[in-house]
This record gives C-alpha cells, structure tokens and sequence, in this order.
C-alpha cells in the first residue's frame, strides 16, 4: 500500500473510531471520550499498516476489531480501580435504576447497600483512588463532602488543613509540582514520568517522596 492509498483508507476509516468509541463510552463510563477516540485512532493507524488482505477478513472488519480493542487495553490502563471493585459499583448503578422503576422512586443508599453490602467500601475506594488535578482551586476540598453533623471546629480543622495542602503544593518547584501531578492527578506510572523528564525511576521516586516529605512538614507546621 503506498503512502498517499495509506492515508486515504485511514481518512474514509476514521468516522468508525468515533462511532465505536461512543458505544464503549456507554459502557464504561469512568473514561474520557477523547481518550477513547485517541486509542482508537491509534487501533485504525495499526489496522490499516497490518492489514493483510490473505487472512480473509474485510479491512473494515479488521479495523473495527483493532479499534476496539485498542479503546478496551486503554480503558484497562487508566483504571484506576481493582476489577472486583469496579464490577460492585457498575452492578449497583445497574441496579439502582431496576430498583426506581420497581419502587416509583431513586433507591436511598442503604437500600441499594442491602442489596450490595460491599458497596460502601467500593464506593470508598474509588473516592480514595480518584485523580485529583492539583492545578485547580477545589483540589482539595472535592475530596470531602459537606458534613452538617460534626462538630464545628472539627470541620474548620479540616478545611484549614486542605488549605494548607493548597499553599504547601503552591510553592513546591515546579519540577516538583509536576511530578505530583503527573503520578497523582493524571495517573501516570513511575516509568511514564521518567520518560516524560528523560530520568530513571529510581530519580523520580525521590523527587515524589521529597515532595510529599515537603507538603507534610508545611502542613504540620502550619
């Protein structure tokens, strides 16, 4: 296949990486569209250069199964959940809807626990595991939900500390800065972060534990 025929079947292909990448969305809605789009775009450049017309398979065919399967490997990757703990809560949200046409009304969460007993602790661990950007003002305090019932100075006590997370994370290095965000926000790996800064695990490891060494003294001294 030359060059110019190359790109053309990737152009007249392309509308395929947008169709099947709102049907997986559906399906999994813990990832971003785009990113769903982004792998799959990557599945049909692969499709298109493997393709080999002896296998008996239509290109089209061949594509849409790279496509697909390029979203899925890049869903497993940015999940940020064990599998056992992503299946709790994908089968109480199944849930939660049969239980509203059954009861006329949205289910109360101890009604739904009752049918799911793990999903208190599922529904923590995904709260633990979030992505967090570090950039944004509400960083901190997405974290914890408005608690009516506490004691008032407990809950000034907290919003003190995640503002001083705030300010400590501000005056960080940059490179610092960036290595948190990149390993705690965005989800990357050790080794991602390395190549991204052209710096061996081992270099990447200890700019993070300094950092974090650095926000927790701020925090305690504050």
């Amino acid at each position: 296949m030359t060059p110019p025929e190359r790109e053309a079947e990737i152009l007249r292909l392309f509308p395929l990486v947008h169709t099947i990448a709102r049907v997986v969305w559906r399906q999994i809605r813990h990832v971003d569209l785009d990113d769903l789009a982004g792998d799959g775009s990557l599945g049909l450049i692969a499709a298109v250069d493997s393709y080999d017309q002896a296998r008996g398979m239509s290109l089209e065919r061949y594509a849409r199964l790279k496509i697909l399967y390029a979203m899925l490997d890049g869903a497993r990757r940015s999940d940020h959940l064990p599998q056992l703990t992503r299946r709790v809560l994908q089968s109480a949200e199944r849930d939660r809807y049969s239980l509203a046409l059954e009861l006329g009304r949205m289910p109360s969460p101890g009604e739904l626990e009752r049918r799911h007993p793990k999903l208190r602790s599922a529904q923590f661990r995904e709260h633990l595991r979030r992505p967090i950007s570090l950039d944004a003002a509400e960083a901190i305090d997405v974290l914890v939900k408005p608690d009516w019932q506490s004691d008032p100075a407990t809950v000034l006590c907290a919003r003190e500390t995640r503002g001083s997370v705030r300010r400590a994370l501000r005056r960080l290095p940059p490179r610092h800065r960036e290595v948190l965000g990149l390993y705690y926000a965005r989800g990357y790996r050790l080794a991602d972060v390395a190549r991204r800064f052209s710096l061996t695990k081992q270099r990447v490891a200890q700019l993070r534990d300094r950092a974090l060494a650095t926000v927790r003294q701020a925090v305690v001294a504050s």
